[in-house]
């Protein structure tokens, strides 16, 4: 066991621990729990609220132990399945499984019960701690995204290039967000065309207000794109920079920003009617590209600084932590407002919020992209074999230096020839 995770920290890529079966059985079982709580505090049946948004701290918890003594001998052993790779569709297999599912259930049982303890008559607390934990989520969304971004960029070969920073390059990635985004917003709009017949809005009928509707949506996507596009062409345009990957991470948070923002539009209560298995299966699916993303942040930073308790699978089960967390943030923000507030009203406020995020932390953040001097710099001292590189680089550098004294020291003889 300790050589499997040994295996998947050093040499085992993201995708393949993700799909390892020793950690199949706790990405099952949060989907299941998280639905089946869900749909309980929804009803709330027999008055579960409270005990919901209790159960999903501590699962939460539960899974930052887990993360914490998963590189130890015994962590490996009692949370992680030993498959003997001979995959999942063996009743071997799923009887290991059951014994991990034990060991997670007495711990997060455990960790309820101190809670019970601790707060006493506060237990109240917790749901409003986890309803407020879902706006702090949708902005850390946007921080996964960006600081994804930037680590995608950089990781790149970088050259010193320069931006396309004209208004011709503008309004062409103008262009691409309306082209990407204009059939997805008919697509929507076709598919809700029901729920607008016999709507009249101030004289316009539902159809009309919708076309209205798609017009401004693509005209604020577009305006958009034009400010991030303008307030960001300076720091793109600084010496020593690959444009070229600075405007690719600023198309990137762009796209995303977009992306965020047409969710939180589709889900309007005007003309747009989406159901709620739809939204469900579609935020599972966002879900689990965020927790993919926030994984691979982690596991880039443990590497980084050599820590165990965020590589391999101790990534996973800090992405799993946090997938409860987001779970029961949306069921507890749901049960708050006393089902004011349904799935796909607090779907569409957690995208607005990380839509707007991406947007203000675009221009702070790109001047962390493309700095090719900071990149070959850090490559000197982290690789050996570029140690070399980086000394011919500093020999061309003083080479250039003693050229332009020399130049600067003829000149006055020039001028006396002349």
């Amino acid at each position: 066991m300790e050589h499997e995770s040994e295996r998947l920290s050093e040499d085992g890529g993201l995708l393949e621990s993700f799909t390892d079966p020793s950690t199949f059985p706790h990405f099952i079982s949060m989907i299941a729990v998280s639905s089946f709580l869900y749909l309980m505090m929804k009803v709330q049946w027999f008055g579960i609220n409270e005990t919901g948004s209790l159960v999903f701290l501590s699962l939460s918890l539960t899974y930052v132990f887990a993360a914490i003594i998963n590189p130890t001998r015994i962590g490996g052993f009692l949370l992680n399945v030993d498959h003997d790779s001979g995959g999942i569709f063996n009743s071997g297999y799923w009887k290991k499984c059951a014994r991990v599912m034990i060991v997670i259930s007495v711990i997060c049982i455990s960790i309820m019960t101190l809670l019970n303890i601790q707060l006493g008559e506060h237990n109240s607390s917790v749901i409003l701690f986890m309803g407020s934990l879902f706006l702090m989520m949708s902005f850390g969304q946007a921080v996964s995204i960006v600081y994804g971004g930037i680590q995608y960029s950089n990781g790149r070969q970088l050259v010193v290039s320069s931006s396309r920073s004209s208004r011709w390059h503008t309004a062409l990635r103008v262009a691409t967000i309306v082209v990407l985004f204009s059939p997805l917003i008919w697509w929507m709009s076709y598919t809700s065309q029901d729920s607008g017949k016999g709507f009249e809005f101030y004289g316009y009928d539902g159809t009309l207000l919708n076309l209205m509707l798609q017009l401004v949506f693509l005209v604020f996507l577009g305006l958009i794109v034009t400010f991030l596009d303008r307030i960001t062409s300076d720091k793109r345009k600084r010496e020593l920079i690959d444009g070229r990957a600075a405007d690719r991470f600023m198309m990137i948070v762009i796209i995303t920003c977009c992306w965020h923002l047409f969710s939180a539009w589709r889900r309007n209560p005007f003309t747009q009617a989406p159901s709620q298995s739809s939204i469900l299966l579609e935020e599972g699916a966002l879900m689990g590209l965020t927790i993919l993303l926030a994984v691979w942040a982690i596991s880039n930073k443990g590497r980084d600084k050599g820590w165990g308790i965020f590589q391999g699978q101790s990534a996973i089960y800090w992405g799993i932590c946090f997938g409860y967390a987001y779970g029961g943030s949306i069921a507890s923000l749901s049960s708050l407002s006393e089902g004011v507030l349904d799935l796909v009203t607090i779907t569409a406020l957690g995208h607005l919020i990380t839509g707007l995020s991406a947007v203000v932390l675009l221009p702070f953040t790109i001047g962390y992209v493309g700095f090719v001097g900071r990149v070959q710099k850090s490559l000197e001292f982290t690789d050996p074999e570029n140690k070399e590189l980086g000394k011919i680089s500093g020999v061309q550098t003083q080479k250039n230096s003693v050229r332009k004294n020399t130049s600067q020291e003829s000149d006055p003889d020039v001028e006396l020839l002349d």
